[in-house]
This record gives C-alpha cells, sequence and structure tokens, in this order.
C-alpha cells in the first residue's frame, strides 16, 4: 500500500508542476481592429449587378492586406461558399479597399462575378494571419477580425453565424423598403459611445458613409438641413429639409423672420414627397437641379422677386407644425404653434440676440462672413437627427442641394489646444461654445475657408492653474483645407489679438499663452506677444517662410542681393495679404515695406525679391543697395487689415518668419532679437565662407523664427540652397570613439514617429554640445533638429519625451514638442536619428562645421509597421533597443525608458531542438537564402504566438541536418526575460502538436513529424539539471524500495527446496544479504 501512495504522490507532483508553468504563461492579447467591414450591398433591385464589400482602415491611409482574407458564409449549411485572399491588395490613400461587381463606379480592386455575394441569411467575415481557409470550410472564429451577419429578409435566421462570429447581436437587415426606388447598403457608423453598428443607408461605395440615424427621425420631425444664401442677384439661393425618406410632408410652415424687428418677413406652406435620402429642396434659381424642388413664387414676401429672399444681417429661419393661417406677415409669432427646427444666422460681427432668445434659448447663432457668403458656401446641418434648434450642429461648406452634406471628416484632423491666462479661472465657469465660435471666427478671417465652429470635434475646457485651456480635434473636409486651417493657426499664434468671451455683465479679455518648444526665455523688459497652442499633431504645419537672404555682394557693387521666399506645400501658392519688411538694426524700425498681395510662388514653391542684376530675374524689382548689410532684419508678415509703414517701430503682429543677420563686425540688435526670434543668436553671413558670393540659406529645418536652420552656402536664387551635406556613415572607428550613443527609440505605431529617444553616456556628463538630427530617405540634410539640454543620470542614460519643456524638472530627462521629430514621409521612406557633438562654438551659419557624428539609427517605418500588425499589438508600442552582443546591434524588444534594455541573454538560454518532414530535404541544405526565410518565417511564428519581442538574435548556432526526409534543427535560443523563456517553451510544444503544415517561400513542412529524439526547447541551467538530478534520484530511491519490496514477497511465497542437506530460514538468509 505505501508504495502505490509514493506513485500516485510521484504522479501527482508532475502533474501539479507542469499546471504551474502553464498558468505563468502570458495569455494572447485582444487587440483592437484596424481594418473594418465598412459597408456591404448584397442584394440590388432586380439583377445583382452592383453588390459589394467595402473595407476601411482606421488610419484613413494606403496600408498593405498582407495576411488579410475574407470569408463568404452560407447561412443555410454555415459553410463557406467563398475564400478571397487580400495579401496582393491595398487599400486606396483614403484607406478604403473595394471588392465587388465589374459595373461599380468606382471599379472596385478586386472584380466579382454577377451574383457572388448571396443575400442572406449569410455573413461575411475578416481574418488575419490564417492560410488554411477553404471553401466549404466550416464556420470558425479562430483569427476573426471583423464579421457581419446579414439577411434579406425579417424571418430569416442564422443562429449559428451569429453564435460564432458575432455572439449577442442580431442579424443586420438590409431592408428593401427603406429606399423604395433606390438600392441600399448596410453602412458601418459610429454612435455618441463610440461604439460602431450597422444600419441600413444609401450606399457610398469607396467613399465615407453619410450615416444619418433615420431611427432619430419620424414623420412628425423634419429639421432644416442646409440653407444657401444668393451671393448675387440671380444666383440660387435654398433652404433644403431633412425628414424620414419617400414620405409626404404636410402641415408644415417655414417662416422668415428679420432680427432687427423681431417680425414676420416671408412665410410659405411646405408640400411635398421626400427623396429616397429625406431631402426636400426649397429655392429659387434651381433649373439645374433634376426634380424635387418647390419655388421660392409661392412664398408671401414684400421685396420685388428680383431681391434675394433670404436677407443679410441677423435673421432667422424657423420650420413650425401647422396651418399658414396661423402665421401674419410683418407680425410676431404667438407661442401657438409648434416650433420644429430654427436657425438664427448672422452675416455680421455685432449681432443682435433678441431672435434667440425667441427661437433658441441658451444656444449660439450661426456667424456666416462676408468671405464665405461671396464663395457661395451654404450652411450645412453636420449633426443628425437628434438636435434641433442649435446653430453649433452646424458648418460651411460646399452646396449640396437634394445630395448628402460635405460635412469636415474625422481622418482630416489634428489635435490642438488653446492656452489663455484668465484671473479666476476656477471661480468663474468659462462658455465652452461661445469660446469655441470666438476662435473659429478668428480662423475664419485668416484662412477664408469656410471654418466654422462645428470644424472643432470633441472640444473640452478645463482649467491648468492660472491658465484656461481649450483643447478638440480641428478637423476639415480635405487635406487641402485642413493645411489652409493649419497655416490660419500659425499666422493665428503668431499674432497678438485679444480675445473677448463673455456678454453684456460678463467680458473677459484674454490672449493665448506665449511659449515655445524650442526656445530660451526673452529678456526680462521684454514681454512676448506671441500667442501659441499646446498641439501636437501628426504633421507639422506649412508655412510661407524665408528661405534665403543675400545682403551683401563682394566688392562695391550691390546689384546681387536679394530675398527667396519658400512655401513647402502646394504650389503655385498665393501672395494675398502678406508683406514683406526691412528693419534697421540701429534704431528699429523700418526702412522698407513691400506689399506681396497680387503675386504668387512658382511652380517650386519659390518666389524672389531682389536687385536688377539677379539672375533668374526676380518677380519683384529693388533698387541697388536697397537690403542693407546689418545688423538688420527681414520679417515676413500676413494681415489682412495692415499697418506697415516706414518709420514704424518694430512689431509681431501678423509676424509669420524673421531673419536677423550681420555681414560683418559685432553689431548687437537685441530688440530685434528680442521681438523676431527670441532667445536666438543674430546669423553671420560670413564673407570667409567662399571666395564668390554666399547667402543664409535656409537648410536644417522648415520651422520659422529659427535662426538655426540656417548655414551660410553659395548663392541658389529659385533654385534648391546649396546646403552642406551630413556624413552619416558610422564606422567602426566612429562607434570605437563615440562618448555618447542612441541607446534606445520608443517606436510609435500612431500618428507620431517617436516615443521617446533614450541617450547613453558617461555619468554626469553634459549634453549641451550634443544635437539629433533627423533624417529622411537619402536627403543627407535633416529636416528637423533637436538641441540637447541637461545631463546623463547616475546610470549613464538620457531620455526625451513628448510633452511641455517648461514641464520637465529632472536633469536627466529633456521634455520636447513631438511636432519636432514629426515629418510627413512615404510609407516605406528610409528614416535615420543622429546624434552629432560639437566641439567649438562657432557664428550660426558655420555652426555644423565642427560637428561630428557619434551614432545613428536608421529605420524604415513600412517594415516596423508590419511586424506591429501582428495580433495583440494595436495596443501596445515597442522599442528598437542598442543589444551590441547581436548581429543586427538594434533589436525590437519592449520599452525600457530609463532602465537597461531588454537584450538577449547568455544566461537565459534554451536548448531548441526541432524535426520537420519534407519531401527534399536536401534541397534546404544546398540553398541558404531559403534557410534564412526559414529562420525569419519561424521567429515571426513565435512572435505571433508569444507577443514578447523576439528577434531573429534569439535563434543562435542554428544548423541544418538531414535524415532521410526528416529536416532536423539544432541550436541555442537567446531570451530576454524567464516569462519570455516560459512563452517560448509553450510555443515549441504547441508547434510540434500542430497539425497544419508549415510553409516557406511556398514550401510546405510538416510540423509534427517524429523525431528521436521528440521535438523540445529544454532550459539550459545548472538550476535545472540540478532538479532533474534529484527527481532521478528520487525515482531509483523508490524503484529499489519496490524492488526490496517486490523480493521479499516472492520469498515468502516461494515453495522450499527440500532436497538441500541443510534447510536454512530464507528470511534469514534475506537478511544477511
Amino acid at each position: 500500500m505505501g508504495s502505490v501512495l509514493i506513485c500516485v504522490s510521484v504522479l501527482l507532483l508532475c502533474f501539479w508542476l507542469r499546471e504551474g508553468n502553464s498558468q505563468n504563461l502570458i495569455q494572447d492579447q485582444k487587440r483592437k481592429p484596424t481594418l473594418l467591414i465598412n459597408e456591404v450591398n448584397a442584394d440590388n433591385p432586380g439583377d445583382d449587378t452592383m453588390e459589394y464589400l467595402e473595407l476601411y482602415h482606421v488610419s484613413g491611409r494606403r496600408v498593405a492586406l498582407k495576411g488579410y482574407h475574407l470569408v463568404l458564409y452560407n447561412g443555410k449549411g454555415n459553410t463557406a461558399y467563398k475564400v478571397l485572399p487580400l495579401g496582393d491588395f491595398s487599400t486606396d490613400d483614403q484607406g478604403f479597399l473595394l471588392v465587388g461587381s465589374g459595373n461599380l463606379v468606382p471599379r472596385p480592386a478586386k472584380i466579382l462575378p454577377k451574383g457572388t455575394i448571396q443575400n442572406g441569411p449569410d455573413a461575411i467575415a475578416l481574418y488575419f494571419g490564417r492560410s488554411e481557409l477553404y471553401e466549404g470550410m466550416p464556420v470558425d472564429n479562430k483569427g476573426l477580425e471583423d464579421a457581419l451577419v446579414h439577411k434579406s429578409n425579417k424571418r430569416d435566421k442564422a443562429d449559428e453565424l451569429v453564435r460564432v462570429l458575432t455572439p449577442g447581436t442580431e442579424p443586420f437587415l438590409e431592408d428593401p423598403f427603406f429606399r423604395i426606388t433606390d438600392d441600399e447598403s448596410l453602412e458601418r457608423c459610429q454612435g455618441m459611445d463610440s461604439q460602431r453598428f450597422f444600419q441600413v443607408g444609401a450606399p457610398t461605395p469607396g467613399a465615407d458613409n453619410h450615416c444619418i440615424p433615420f431611427s432619430q427621425l419620424n414623420a412628425s420631425v423634419v429639421l432644416i438641413n442646409e440653407v444657401k444664401w444668393a451671393s448675387s442677384p440671380g444666383d440660387a439661393e435654398f433652404v433644403e429639409l431633412q425628414a424620414t425618406p419617400s414620405v409626404e410632408v404636410k402641415d408644415l410652415v417655414m417662416v422668415l423672420m428679420e432680427g432687427r424687428t423681431q417680425k414676420i418677413y416671408s412665410v410659405m406652406e411646405v408640400k411635398g414627397e421626400t427623396s429616397p435620402d429625406g431631402l426636400l429642396l426649397l429655392g429659387s434659381g434651381l433649373s439645374k437641379i433634376p426634380g424635387g424642388a418647390a419655388h421660392f413664387q409661392n412664398f408671401t414676401f414684400l421685396q420685388n422677386s428680383s431681391t434675394p429672399l433670404l436677407k443679410a444681417g441677423t435673421n432667422a429661419i424657423a420650420l413650425y407644425s401647422g396651418s399658414i393661417s396661423q402665421f401674419v406677415v410683418g407680425s410676431s409669432v404667438t407661442s401657438t404653434p409648434e416650433i420644429l427646427d430654427a436657425l438664427v444666422y448672422t452675416t455680421v460681427e455685432q449681432p443682435d440676440s433678441e431672435l434667440l432668445d425667441s427661437l433658441t434659448p441658451g444656444k449660439p447663432l450661426f456667424y456666416v462672413s462676408r468671405q464665405s457668403q461671396a464663395d457661395g458656401a451654404s450652411v450645412s446641418r453636420c449633426f443628425c437627427c437628434s438636435v434641433s434648434r442649435d446653430a453649433s450642429s452646424y458648418a460651411l461648406a460646399k452646396p449640396t442641394p437634394l445630395q448628402f452634406n460635405d460635412c469636415p471628416k474625422m481622418r482630416f484632423s489634428q489635435k490642438v489646444s488653446f492656452c489663455f491666462q484668465v484671473a479666476g479661472c476656477h471661480q468663474k465657469p468659462q462658455d465652452e461654445g461661445r469660446i469655441q465660435r470666438v476662435l473659429a471666427q478668428s480662423l475664419e478671417k485668416r484662412c477664408n475657408c469656410s471654418f466654422s465652429p462645428a470644424y472643432f470635434k470633441d472640444p473640452v475646457l478645463t482649467c491648468e492653474g492660472r491658465e484656461l485651456v481649450f483643447t478638440a480635434l480641428l478637423s476639415a473636409r480635405s487635406t487641402e483645407q485642413l493645411d489652409r486651417e493649419l497655416q490660419a493657426l500659425s499666422i493665428f499664434e503668431k499674432s497678438k489679438e485679444w480675445l473677448h468671451f463673455g456678454n453684456q455683465n460678463h467680458s473677459i479679455a484674454t490672449k493665448t499663452c506665449s511659449s515655445n518648444a524650442d526656445r530660451t526665455d526673452a529678456p526680462p523688459d521684454v514681454t512676448s506677444e506671441e500667442p501659441r497652442t499646446t498641439g501636437e499633431p501628426p504633421t507639422s504645419p506649412l508655412w510661407l517662410l524665408i528661405n534665403e537672404v543675400n545682403a551683401d555682394n563682394p566688392g562695391s557693387r550691390e546689384d546681387m542681393e536679394y530675398i527667396e521666399l519658400f512655401y513647402p506645400g502646394q504650389a503655385p501658392f498665393s501672395l494675398e495679404n502678406y508683406w514683406l519688411v526691412l528693419y534697421n538694426g540701429k534704431n528699429n524700425l523700418a526702412y522698407q515695406v513691400l506689399n506681396l498681395t497680387g503675386y504668387s510662388t512658382n511652380e517650386w514653391g519659390y518666389f524672389l525679391v531682389g536687385s536688377g542684376g539677379v539672375t533668374p530675374k526676380p518677380s519683384l524689382l529693388l533698387p541697388e543697395y536697397t537690403i542693407q548689410n546689418g545688423v538688420d532684419a527681414v520679417a515676413l508678415y500676413h494681415n489682412a487689415n495692415p499697418n506697415y509703414k516706414i518709420n514704424m517701430q518694430v512689431t509681431v503682429d501678423g509676424l509669420v518668419d524673421a531673419v536677423v543677420y550681420r555681414a560683418r563686425g559685432s553689431d548687437r540688435a537685441d530688440k530685434l532679437m528680442a521681438l523676431l526670434t527670441p532667445g536666438q543668436n543674430v546669423l553671420h553671413e560670413n564673407d570667409s565662407h567662399s571666395t564668390e558670393d554666399e547667402s543664409i540659406s535656409r537648410c536644417l529645418s522648415l520651422k520659422p523664427r529659427d535662426p538655426k536652420s540656417f548655414q551660410v552656402t553659395e548663392i541658389t536664387p529659385l533654385r534648391e540652397n546649396s546646403c552642406m551635406s551630413f556624413n552619416l556613415t558610422l564606422t567602426k572607428e566612429v562607434i570605437h570613439n563615440s562618448l555618447a550613443i542612441i541607446n534606445e527609440v520608443g517606436l510609435a505605431n500612431d500618428s507620431f514617429l517617436y516615443k521617446f529617444i533614450e541617450l547613453k553616456g558617461k555619468p554626469g556628463d553634459s549634453l549641451k554640445k550634443y544635437t539629433l538630427h533627423f533624417f529622411s530617405g537619402s536627403h543627407n540634410r535633416p529636416y528637423n533638429s533637436i538641441h540637447l539640454q541637461g545631463k546623463f543620470g547616475n546610470d549613464g542614460l538620457f531620455v526625451l519625451r513628448p510633452g511641455r519643456p517648461s514641464e520637465s524638472d529632472k536633469p536627466n530627462e529633456q521634455l520636447v514638442m513631438p511636432s519636432l521629430w514629426n515629418h510627413p514621409f512615404p510609407k516605406h521612406e528610409i528614416l535615420t536619428i543622429a546624434l552629432f557633438s560639437r566641439k567649438v562654438r562657432l557664428p550660426y551659419g558655420t555652426l555644423n562645421l565642427a560637428e561630428k557624428l557619434e551614432y545613428s539609427l536608421v529605420w524604415n517605418p513600412g517594415t516596423i509597421s508590419q511586424m506591429l500588425s501582428t495580433p495583440g499589438k494595436r495596443e501596445r508600442i515597442w522599442s528598437s533597443s542598442y543589444c551590441p552582443f547581436c548581429k543586427e546591434t538594434f533589436l525590437i524588444s519592449n520599452p525600457t525608458p530609463g532602465m537597461e534594455n531588454s537584450c538577449p541573454q547568455e544566461s537565459l538560454s534554451l536548448d531548441f531542438r526541432m524535426c520537420l518532414w519534407t519531401p527534399n530535404c536536401s534541397f534546404w541544405l544546398q540553398n541558404p537564402q531559403l534557410r534564412a526565410h526559414f529562420q525569419q518565417t519561424l521567429v515571426r511564428s513565435m512572435e505571433d504566438s508569444c507577443l514578447c519581442a523576439i528577434s531573429l538574435c534569439a535563434l543562435q548556432e542554428l544548423n541544418f541536418t538531414c535524415s532521410d526526409t526528416i529536416l532536423k534543427l539544432s541550436g541555442r535560443m537567446l531570451t530576454t526575460s524567464p516569462e519570455q523563456q516560459q512563452l517560448l517553451i509553450q510555443w515549441q510544444q504547441n508547434f510540434s502538436l500542430s497539425s497544419h503544415p508549415f510553409s516557406v517561400d511556398g514550401i510546405f513542412l510538416r510540423t509534427n513529424a517524429p523525431c528521436t529524439p521528440s521535438s523540445e526547447v529544454v532550459p539550459i541551467s545548472k538550476a535545472s539539471f540540478q532538479a532533474w538530478k534529484i527527481a532521478l534520484l528520487i525515482l531509483g530511491s523508490i524503484s529499489f524500495i519496490l524492488l526490496l519490496i517486490g523480493g521479499t514477497v516472492y520469498c515468502i511465497k516461494r515453495p522450499q527446496n527440500y532436497n538441500n542437506i541443510e534447510l536454512n530460514d530464507r528470511c534469514e538468509i534475506i537478511s544477511a544479504i
């Protein structure tokens, strides 16, 4: 009995140890999908010749779809009837991929035969990371990214498809009665709680879904959807209403009211049928619009018919439920009729507000600028349909009569924050909507891009100390409009405009706070008037910039002097409302003022102002000796209401860019520097640079008002500047002599390139002599630079992180604005971070002559993004860490800012053995490139399983041998931690037991091939050997005890041999042994 208990105890101990290891494994992390099924049109009226599936990548950009498959399931047998591999496709530049019929417009990337997509009850499933999908396979959810179960008949069921693919939801109905005369589709939308859902809507292949929440409308609800004013006599004007699709509208009255008198000046009884999209158009001058329009001649009004009906000034449009007899022109509206919706608008900056109290109490009015009216913009509802009588639901946009409104889109947006200094911020509650409207008006003045408050998405107002902080997403309808908004924002930042928030009884004069991410404080006696934003944009705003200045020519003649401007965005670029002002450094007065209105840059973005001797000829000619040698300044302004004149004092009102320079001597210009380029030094056009003419040229960044961006170069009017090249060759000698290295870089998978940058050097050493330069592609000049401050910590580490520089209080940490290391780059363009040191301090313009490369990191965002696209990684960031033990030097790893890097360790190695079946084993031994691909595929399999930042460095001393049809692998595997070690042991067990073939470059290998000894990964450590020795000793002891017990029993029961002469007791014999 005792032996049995011992055996049972040993078995339980082994089982407990195995379970303990299993419990320590990190489970797969669910990630948030980024490729979604966005729209499905499975059932067309008549023949199915316009059916399609639309996918959308949430980045809104072109993304390769390697590893994705679409599977169409039949709801009757719950098996796949179509499998569509997407590995050869990419989304378009807006993030869409269209799969569908050949008749569709735009043409799908993948064409499907007529009637391919079944009507339902069926399902569409999107998978990632699976290759064994096939037609006829039963429905499953392994590797499932997204799914839609759909039907076209209310009575249809698809219980099994729902249970496996979308548990807890009902199949979505593509209701053929939603748009009786037109086609419909199932569109994915996002609710107020950020949850995504499907609903029936109008088909929008290859474009944004409209997502009109028709469920919030009913037969009695009609809203004002769009209003357009006539920009000139005879021009079209209209009011568009929104209701449910294809319904009769009756018992509805539209009333126009004048703000000055509070009286009705026109009234109309509205009757008609809404379009299949729920729209009803009322207007004049709409002869080119097909159908659906009632005309304004049905109105009762006092003006001549040639006069536009919708008046300028402060007025209102209101919708009432009732009879037209209840309303009399020239009288006020009584409180009896039921008001459905109202829009109070103004075309003046100082409006009357009485109409607000009666029609939209507590809500703002809508401001329409004169420029927007002249441009023919309309006021379009962009928040439908639960909100009425609220002007903040509208945005300025291009007119879209009888079409869905052209509203700003989230994918054309960036986050911005405005800071204002307000006395008693916490004691006085601020009106978020009022601040939103004031900021919108200020930006509209500067961009003339039909900007309105609704372009600020998700606004938040907070108090941070003495600062009032307004944060929102700045959105647009297109990339071009966003560029104009950002340019207006940059101009607004540099203005000294005072913004007033409040009403008659409460007025706060505020001004945006002054700060800069990379500048020092101005002198104590100078008050900076710069506003700022604390936004962290995905791309830097585009400014018109001073690009080159040649103020001093060799010899006595000054006929080759010039100033070159450059716009880095889409060109030609209009110079409307731009001004160049030249300042004298001795008296700080303007000695020349140049109005650039009426001019434009050339097609390459350059504009030249200069003397007649300059070749090519300048667009704006100056007399000889106009541009003074210095110490002087050139300032570029943008202002629609300028007051720039000769002999004026230096100003920052409307300032965009400035250069303070000198050609000779050591004169100072403290006031010019304090206002135009605060905290910087005077640029020196050093004539010792060359025996020929030279200029001050922008080379190191596109940052305005930054002297560090310039070098002294040869002259290049209307050409790319002849900037000095950086030598980025990282030789062994450079590495050996480096006093500091780039140790780790946190790589982002969102709009920013980097999360942090970590440097390593001698503990306590200062970093003031170091500069980080950022390069893209094959360019040998940086697109941005960061001058370092602080010192290495006691562990020799120094970390740069995103944040406000003023908030950094650690000597071994520097906070920088993320925009400093941002750059709009092609997806597969090589990027370089280079660390340079300066041995001596030279005047600006020759600074980088003394810079020496210390270390550099080169990486490809396209390659990294593919590594970050494996399941489970969307919510994490990864690092590129310096690991000198490995051949690659920099490895993808878990981030460890301010700590030792997470590198593979010899002390945590595993003995790696594996056997795979292949019909032609010798082929692998003859093909080294195939073996290299095998290692890469193997590492990818490990990473897909453990999500623990495995690299090729992990596989060491990997040997390939053959035994008939068995390919044997042996070697060592280095891990970074005990946790990673356990994860890889688990991966090996699952890999060896898998019945699915393993593919390398299209060649399949069977993973569960027999192997002697069996395929295994064994930890190599003294502790593990000791454990096995102890286990073997215990098992040997138990076996010996059992043997003795068995022998004793045998002796007792065995018959005696009585033929022996001496009869000895057998038990005595045994005891004597």
